[in-house]
């Protein structure tokens, strides 16, 4: 398993929607890729009914990176 790293956080999320330091607060996490990318379609998914009960609990990891992504303002919906 490979540790995030600042392009690779970029790439998945997109530089436009994250600052320095949410991305920082990324790789800290020691999180996946894949668990960067649950947390962000939890993010974007918000209090949607569509398919949230069908969704794995949170682990830990997500969770945090579920905060940083909120306090950061991420939305899949705003432009790159």
């Amino acid at each position: 398993m490979t540790r995030l790293t600042r392009e690779r956080v970029v790439s998945l999320v997109g530089r436009g929607r994250l600052d320095d330091h949410a991305i920082a607060e990324i790789i800290r996490t020691g999180a996946t890729e894949l668990e960067l990318l649950e947390a962000a379609n939890r993010v974007t998914r918000g209090s949607s009914d569509v398919g949230v009960e069908k969704m794995k609990p949170m682990s830990r990891t997500v969770a945090i990176l579920c905060e940083i992504l909120a306090v950061a303002g991420f939305d899949l919906g705003e432009p790159d």
